[in-house]
């Protein structure tokens, strides 16, 4: 095994909790290459598939729960500052927005799987009013779909995992964040084209809870801005 899943195979448990704990409270440090690793490593026979749900299971509660408690503190304002975190925070609005308008209270759930902006689901919820039992049902499921999704493409792509972490072991720890850097660069890209081809013609109107009413009317920028 490379150095890096030496280290993953060794401290499986507590290093997948902190990679995820890091992302899902909202620093930007992607635990999907951790979880495909890991994922690698429970083909192999290296790690147990219940040490990689308990400290995704414990990271993700404890993480979410903190945006949960401060979204229902703050409300909108705490909406605000969780999207702030996001490169484009007003087309993660919208994002939102849609989400809320089709799916209601799973909105939040789903919300975990933006881009960029993990935390977004829980404040939401929290701020939203939904109570404890529909949030923490959500939660565990939006988590064990996302766990689930990058641990299973691992196992079924042992080999190739395998492989690719050699490769990154050889160029290094510089390689590794260049060569992370372009394939987010060029994925981020190729999502921002694709989402605004599928979205420009469209022009609906939705329903949307007050709370994102509020984040829209208090924007800096927003649609009503560059129409004027």
């Amino acid at each position: 095994m490379g150095g890096l899943e030496t280290a993953i195979a060794n401290q499986g448990g507590p290093l997948i909790l902190l990679n995820v704990f890091l992302q899902q409270i909202g620093v930007p440090v992607p635990a999907e290459p951790t979880l495909l690793v890991a994922g690698s490593l429970v083909a192999r026979g290296h790690l147990s598939v219940f040490a990689i749900g308990g400290a995704v299971l414990t990271a993700t509660l404890i993480a979410d729960v903190t945006w949960y408690l401060v979204g229902r503190r703050y409300g909108a304002r705490a909406l605000r500052f969780a999207l702030r975190g996001s490169a484009k925070p007003e087309q993660r609005l919208d994002q939102t927005m849609r989400l809320f308008a089709r799916w209601g209270s799973a909105a939040f759930a789903l919300a975990k799987f933006i881009p960029g902006v993990p935390m977004v689901g829980p404040v939401l919820a929290g701020s939203s009013g939904i109570t404890w039992r529909v949030f923490l049902a959500y939660d565990v499921i939006a988590m064990s779909a996302w766990a689930g999704a990058f641990t299973g493409l691992g196992v079924i792509f042992a080999g190739d995992v395998g492989r690719i972490v050699k490769l990154l072991d050889r160029v290094g720890v510089w390689g590794l964040v260049v060569g992370a850097a372009v394939v987010v660069v060029l994925a981020a890209r190729a999502l921002a084209r694709r989402r605004r081809a599928a979205t420009a013609p469209v022009r609906e109107e939705i329903v949307v809870p007050t709370l994102l009413v509020d984040v829209v009317a208090s924007a800096p920028t927003g649609r009503a801005d560059r129409a004027a």
